[in-house]
């Protein structure tokens, strides 16, 4: 007969119990997190009381009242709840009288929830904040802006020209609609009320504005009786009266002048340098005030104005023109092509180097030519006038090179290196608009003694593009030193 076995061998017991702590392993985090989310659902219901006590409060006070406690007065309602401890951070009523709760504390705790985007629980909805309203307005004005320019390649000048898809509350704001596309707004009221900020005018503003360039320029321009460089001296520009010449009227113009003003811009992702602010003609004969700009440095040292036998003087027709407002023109960025405007240049010359500025400005702007040469042209892109040169010395800057530029030296007989056109780019020639008119072939040029003289429109010299600015061209950012040029906008 065979012994009876009771009991477990130690070996059950082990495995037993190796089987029990998997389990508890497997088993243990299943409960713990169990236990986890009743608790943050215990404490989203007590949220949920709370709120709910707070309505009743609320619709208590609006019967006591007649009107809906604001948002301070909430905390100081009689607000019966008994539950465990809940503690809101923000306690908003919306328009309708709803409540709006978030960021709570059940007995200290916080109330997370993961499906939330600011991984808190709320209770309620909120109403949008008067910024997110603006900013949707915002958003579909844009969207508007860019179907638009899909649609005629151009930007849109005013946002009456646009289809919004904006089906919000009512709101209103003073919109500009910039060349770019870029969009800012102002003054804007919701259901007309107003939305206000802390800024320095009290309104809430979206997007950056954009100054107009001119107006900011001639705000800081020394008035017409300063007539010493050194009484006036803040770097920026200064006051010119002209009388009448040939071609134009008596005109007032405001110029750079020194060795180093505040006249840096961006253009083209490169630096340029105001010459100042000039009352021009468009192609159209109208006048108006107008930027105009030079390349800080050479394009190049080495161009012919005229490449073609018998290489004549006449701008109309010069190599030097046909490249610069065909392939010069072509290769510049699309911002910078809108910038340019179309302008009446002066092509008066003279038939001696000598003179000051005065004299050359006469000169330019007169019909003294070779044999029925052009005297004026109207286009985008052309070269300095001798002129622009000469009055970088006014005002007592230099009087030797602002009289007789052509013997262009200082008193000590050295080079001119009080005027910032030549500092800029004294190291060659480099041609300048105004032709000879005793001559068929020679225009001026700008020496790299820094004295104005002539040269044949054959050989090879430096050419540093000039133009003018769009009349309300505008600025996003900038002081206008090297450091931190005007940044060009549309």
């Amino acid at each position: 007969m065979k012994n009876k076995r009771y009991g477990f061998t130690l070996i059950e017991l082990i495995a037993v119990l190796v089987i029990m702590a998997i389990i508890a392993l497997i088993v243990a985090p299943l409960v713990m997190n169990i236990i986890r989310k009743a608790k943050i659902s215990a404490r989203k219901r007590s949220v949920d009381a709370y709120g709910r006590s707070v309505e009743l409060a609320i619709a208590g006070y609006l019967m006591d009242t007649g009107a809906f406690p604001t948002n301070e007065q909430l905390p100081n309602l009689n607000i019966e709840y008994s539950g465990s401890t809940v503690v809101c951070n923000v306690m908003q009523m919306k328009k309708n009288g709803g409540l709006y709760l978030s960021q709570c504390k059940v007995n200290n705790i916080e109330v997370k929830d993961s499906n939330e985007e600011d991984g808190y629980y709320h209770y309620g909805t909120r109403d949008l904040t008067n910024s997110e309203t603006i900013e949707m307005y915002a958003s579909s004005i844009k969207s508007a802006v860019n179907d638009y320019h899909d649609k005629n390649n151009s930007y849109p000048t005013d946002i009456s020209e646009l289809t919004l898809d904006y089906t919000g509350e009512n709101i209103s704001c003073d919109v500009e609609i910039y060349g770019d596309g870029a969009i800012y707004m102002t003054k804007c009221s919701i259901s007309g009320i107003e939305v206000k900020d802390d800024t320095e005018d009290g309104y809430y503003h979206y997007g950056t504005k954009r100054e107009k360039l001119i107006p900011l320029l001639l705000s800081k321009t020394n008035d017409i009786s300063i007539t010493n460089y050194t009484d006036g001296n803040t770097y920026e520009m200064y006051t010119f009266e002209h009388p009448v010449t040939t071609q134009t009227g008596a005109l007032t113009d405001y110029r750079y002048i020194g060795a180093n003003p505040n006249n840096y811009v961006t253009f083209n992702n490169e630096l340029w340098r105001i010459i100042g602010v000039f009352t021009v003609e468009d192609e159209n004969g109208n006048t108006e005030e107008r930027i105009k700009i030079v390349k800080n440095g050479k394009l190049s040292s080495n161009m012919q104005w005229d490449s073609t036998s018998p290489y004549e003087n006449e701008w109309l027709t010069a190599t030097l023109n046909t490249y610069l407002n065909g392939e010069y023109y072509n290769g510049l960025d699309e911002m910078s092509k809108n910038m340019i405007a179309d302008t009446k240049y002066y092509l008066g010359g003279s038939d001696t180097s000598s003179g000051g500025a005065e004299t050359y400005y006469n000169w330019e702007r007169g019909t003294a030519v070779y044999n029925g040469r052009s005297t004026s042209w109207n286009g985008k892109i052309a070269l300095m006038y001798p002129s622009d040169y000469t009055y970088t010395y006014a005002l007592e800057v230099d009087n030797t090179c602002y009289t007789d530029a052509h013997n262009s030296r200082t008193s000590s007989g050295g080079i001119p290196i009080n005027g910032w056109i030549y500092n800029a780019n004294r190291i060659s020639y480099h041609r300048l608009l105004s032709p000879y008119s005793g001559d068929s072939g020679s225009t001026f040029i700008l020496a790299d003694s820094g004295s104005l003289g002539g040269g044949a429109s054959s050989s090879s010299r430096g050419v540093r593009p000039s133009l003018y600015l769009v009349s309300d061209i505008r600025i996003d950012g900038g002081t206008g030193e090297e450091t931190n040029p005007y940044n060009l906008k549309l």
